[in-house]
């Protein structure tokens, strides 16, 4: 069976943001007490797309959907 993905709203200055909640979590298969850092997302934002690198010691290769992902978590992370 598949769980189905809640969704989260966001509002900005220009808008509102609708997101799957938790999807980079599991595309990078993060364990529960894991937690994302701001420098690690930018790091892994630069990475080119067809790519492979590790990340806390697992292997990926960074897709479009990937790097989307990773860009609105810096974006969410520096939001107030």
């Amino acid at each position: 069976m598949h769980k189905k993905t809640k969704t989260e709203t966001v509002k900005t200055k220009t808008g509102t943001i609708t997101f799957k909640k938790g999807t980079l979590r599991r595309q990078l298969k993060m364990k529960k007490g894991e937690k994302f850092t701001k420098s690690g997302l930018r790091k892994l934002a630069k990475i080119a797309d067809g790519t492979k690198f590790k990340f806390m010691s697992r292997d990926f290769k960074m897709t479009k959907l990937m790097k989307q992902r990773i860009n609105l978590g810096i974006t969410l992370m520096g939001m107030d």
